[in-house]
């Protein structure tokens, strides 16, 4: 095999990515409304769910009685409950500090837009 200079050339791979581009208005919107949607949704049912029985009868720890004791202490339902609304103040916070980042234009400006401070 002869070493030549076509032999040494690098491969050609996909191109680099030139910029970061925010997603469309429409779908960060959506993001955000599914992400708030399960926080709450995840936030209420583990506030509530470590007071009801329906967590510990028939449930997932039914074969074992040491982690059923475990779970039907207070501060381990205590414990869940907190985890239960950190997770609906997340959801608050994410609805609160919501900030839609527009994707840059591309040049499709009509001028209307731009303030000129020329005298």
């Amino acid at each position: 095999m002869t070493l030549n200079s076509t032999n040494l050339d690098p491969t050609s791979g996909p191109p680099p990515v030139e910029e970061y581009t925010e997603p469309p208005l429409w779908l960060q919107r959506l993001f955000t409304f599914v992400y708030v949607l399960f926080c709450m949704t995840l936030g209420m049912t583990l506030v509530r769910l470590p007071w009801t029985d329906g967590w510990f009868e028939d449930g997932l720890v039914a074969g074992w009685p040491t982690v059923q004791h475990f779970l039907h202490q207070g501060f381990v339902r205590g414990a869940v409950s907190g985890l239960g609304l950190i997770d609906i103040w997340i959801g608050v916070l994410e609805v609160i500090h919501y900030r839609a980042r527009r994707p840059a234009d591309t040049g499709t400006s009509t001028g209307l837009d731009k303030v000129s401070h020329d005298q």
